[in-house]
């Protein structure tokens, strides 16, 4: 039988520090602090990476410290698989947590990273499925790097069936490409923390489509990192569906502020709806800044379901043209998931 843990014990030290962080202006609104109280079965460091020669495709399930790949993924000539504690034991992973950043609690908890190196171009898309199980608080810590001149899709799907807690990096080489596509699947009581860092090195390219609902608490919350030169686009389309999604976005430009971003999200605002976006862009004044457009859309009170749906198809017709799928092969999964979104309330 499972011992549920309130998570201020399990964070001992940690907690003042993280319930400080918590009340930073930009988690204002998102009712962070209460995660604290609540308890669960938190995983200890326990780590396990099983190659399943069963899983179809390019796939990774992430289930907080414990890591699941298709035999298909780890056999990949273009991609290779590591994890911290195999191949370096010399770095602290604690060492990459920061207060600033409330779900690098990651750091403190899963005490293990698990790497991919995409070294050469990919024929189908990757599929990263973030899941919890019912009690349980999950977290864990992937870091994708991709070469120079290569180009991958990569579709995260987040299923929280309770507190799942993700720091996600991606590294992205010079004039290589990630093209990102995320949908959330929780459940109503799901709580999804989610952190991506995300490096645009110079003259490389960064299309990301968010196609989320809400739960009882979605914080989704992003740090681009844009060097000279490079391109980064981000689309989404957020479904209330009468819950909480709360949207976080820091840009890091450039020294010489030579970048381009464009973020255009749409909110569907349905019943007692709480969605937020809090945007930054670090030492620039976010209205007077050129190279970054961002653009937040509320449709406001749509209680007729129909209507909100002819929205949303509507909308995602137009980024589907600008953010899809660039491969041929492994793409049905991708499609299922977008029928499953267009599934209202």
């Amino acid at each position: 039988m499972s011992t549920l843990t309130p998570v201020k014990n399990f964070l001992g030290k940690y907690y003042s520090e993280l319930k400080h962080s918590s009340t930073q202006d930009k988690y204002q609104k998102t009712n962070l602090d209460f995660i604290f109280e609540q308890r669960f079965d938190i995983q200890n460091n326990t780590v396990q990476m099983i190659i399943d020669p069963k899983l179809d495709g390019l796939a990774v399930i992430v289930n907080g410290n414990e890591i699941i790949i298709s035999k298909n993924l780890y056999d990949h000539p273009n991609v290779v698989v590591s994890n911290s504690l195999e191949h370096d034991f010399s770095t602290n992973p604690k060492s990459l947590y920061n207060v600033e950043i409330f779900s690098t609690m990651a750091y403190l908890i899963c005490q293990n990273h698990t790497m991919l190196h995409i070294i050469g171009d990919i024929e189908e898309p990757i599929y990263f499925k973030y899941k919890t199980d019912f009690e349980c608080f999950y977290n864990s810590v992937i870091v994708v790097d991709i070469q120079q001149y290569v180009s991958v899709d990569i579709i995260e799907e987040i299923q929280s069936n309770c507190a799942l807690n993700s720091v996600i990096n991606y590294i992205i080489q010079p004039e290589a490409c990630l093209n990102l596509t995320t949908f959330y699947q929780n459940t109503i009581s799901g709580i999804s923390i989610l952190f991506r860092n995300v490096i645009v090195q110079e003259k490389s390219r960064y299309e990301h489509m968010i196609l989320g609902k809400g739960s009882s608490n979605v914080i989704d919350e992003n740090k681009i990192l844009a060097h000279k030169d490079s391109i980064s686009n981000c689309y989404g389309i957020i479904n209330s569906a009468g819950k909480k999604f709360h949207s976080i976005l820091a840009i890091h430009p450039n020294d010489d502020n030579t970048y381009s971003f464009k973020l255009d999200y749409r909110n569907i605002l349905i019943g007692k709806y709480d969605v937020t976006f809090y945007p930054i862009i670090v030492g620039q004044d976010l209205e007077k800044e050129q190279n970054a457009i961002i653009s937040e859309i509320n449709l406001n009170d749509v209680n007729d379901i129909d209507v909100a749906k002819q929205e949303v198809i509507k909308y995602l017709q137009d980024i589907l043209d600008k953010v899809k799928v660039h491969k041929s092969l492994g793409v049905q999964r991708f499609y299922d998931n977008t029928t499953k979104f267009l599934v209202f309330p």
